[in-house]
């Protein structure tokens, strides 16, 4: 009798651990028999769904998602807003909308592709390109992966590990992560990323040539939709070029009778000047060029 008594009893415990509030998610439900009709979820574990067929209804039903072929959550307006901000370059302002958003939408998080989970990425999103990987460190601890379905954002959770090596400073451990994702098939705004990382581990283990070469990766594979890397990995190499000694001695020596439009030097200079007129044309993006990086405007061959 007992036993008997729990069974029964088990999806009333399950419906009462559904959070209580004034959320809801516009969605489209389907059945196997072909009814389709919008809903407003209130609630969502991983098996079971609270929804009302009226916006403003006081009553709601409680439902098996297994009874649905399809849940289809419809963009909220406040998320839309955020992904707007975000695909604007504002990420600070994207940020806090995204925050807000996850705060109020909690109680729909056990659905698949449900925008309270994205938001939470897409926190984490602004954090990488604010550079605040502390932030994503602790985010990440809280996060449920389970409910993403897209394969590049899944696969952005693994590339977080080595943002965290950037803020560790471990160089070493940042190049080895980085190669280890050389053959794999990635989304362009990721290889970039994977290209910059890969660049700031070589410079700053000292291979600055191949620096360079990753940097350059960084500035073209996804420069619009990447623009804080793009900029970030145009003043690293400024920065290996100005520090470069060859390409001193040819500043040195610039249209002097030592001057040897052979060397290595001088081909690098010639790089670094083309570099800064592409970097004031495409990526200043309100921050100027350092002037020891501005001189090298005035070189051409």
């Amino acid at each position: 009798m007992k036993k008997f008594l729990i069974t029964l009893l088990a999806p009333a415990l399950a419906v009462s651990a559904f959070a209580q509030g004034d959320f809801q998610a516009k969605a489209v439900l389907s059945k196997g028999d072909g009814e389709t009709f919008v809903a407003f979820i209130t609630a969502a574990t991983k098996t079971q769904i609270r929804y009302k067929v009226r916006e403003n209804a006081v009553n709601f039903v409680d439902a098996k998602i297994a009874d649905f072929t399809t849940i289809y959550l419809m963009q909220p307006d406040e998320f839309g807003e955020a992904m707007d901000l975000y695909e604007g370059g504002k990420y600070k302002e994207a940020l806090e909308k995204f925050v807000a958003y996850k705060t109020v939408s909690k109680s729909t998080a056990g659905l698949k592709n449900n925008f309270h989970t994205l938001a939470a990425f897409y926190e984490m999103e602004c954090m990488r390109h604010l550079g605040d990987y502390a932030g994503i460190s602790t985010a990440l601890q809280s996060f449920m992966k389970e409910q993403l379905v897209r394969d590049d954002q899944l696969r952005q959770l693994d590339l977080y590990v080595m943002w965290d090596a950037v803020k560790a400073e471990a160089w070493d451990r940042l190049l080895i992560i980085s190669r280890e994702w050389d053959d794999e098939n990635l989304a362009d705004y990721q290889r970039v990323q994977v290209a910059y990382c890969k660049g700031l581990a070589l410079q700053k283990t000292g291979n600055v040539s191949e620096a360079v070469i990753q940097y350059s990766i960084a500035m073209t594979v996804d420069a619009g939709a990447s623009a804080n890397l793009a900029q970030a990995a145009a003043l690293n190499s400024l920065q290996i070029y100005f520090e470069d000694e060859e390409v001193q001695t040819a500043i040195t020596n610039w249209e002097t009778d030592d001057e040897n439009k052979a060397s290595g030097g001088y081909a690098r200079l010639l790089k670094a000047a083309t570099l800064a007129k592409v970097y004031n044309l495409y990526l200043k993006r309100g921050k100027a060029l350092p002037d020891n990086y501005a001189k090298f405007l005035k070189y051409e061959a």
